[in-house]
């Protein structure tokens, strides 16, 4: 079960959220020297829709390989490149990206980081799919990035 509430004192409206959720971890996109990652969340898009938007933005920014993983089944995906950029760059690159959540940009912007889910959050983990190959050599690679993340997130699972 899931609550919603939304209600107004004066100038501010309060925002109550209440259901299940799970205990996860996930990797930031911040390297060890500042700089990020581009990663993408995709959520109930078609696979060929997010795989389109992928080659569009590889091709119109000069990216290397980005990795795609089904995060879940239904249109769940997780994608991420090695490129050292500052978190504003990629900013720009993930909101010009077709059919990425916009939930997701919205909460990393916020943060100033992307972090994508590695764990199970009740319907499997994220499973590595292909991989679309670029044209140019990464700038960084997994050992680079500062490490994982505990987390809390909304459960997902057969009954939710």
């Amino acid at each position: 079960m899931r609550l919603n509430k939304k209600f107004r004192i004066g100038r501010y409206q309060v925002s109550v959220m209440a259901g299940p959720v799970t205990d996860v971890v996930g990797i930031n996109s911040t390297l060890k020297d500042g700089q990020h990652i581009i990663m993408w969340e995709f959520d109930e898009t078609e696979e060929l829709k997010v795989m389109g938007a992928l080659w569009a933005a590889l091709c119109q920014h000069g990216l290397p390989d980005i990795h795609i993983a089904q995060s879940h089944p239904g249109g769940g995906f997780h994608a991420y490149c090695f490129s050292r950029m500052s978190f504003i760059e990629s900013l720009h690159i993930v909101s010009g990206t077709a059919w990425v959540d916009p939930h997701y940009i919205t909460l990393c912007a916020m943060r100033q980081h992307w972090t994508l889910r590695i764990t199970d959050k009740g319907q499997g983990q994220p499973e590595h799919m292909l991989t679309l190959r670029g044209h140019v050599e990464p700038n960084c690679d997994f050992m680079d990035l500062a490490g994982v993340v505990e987390y809390r997130a909304r459960r997902k699972g057969r009954n939710d």
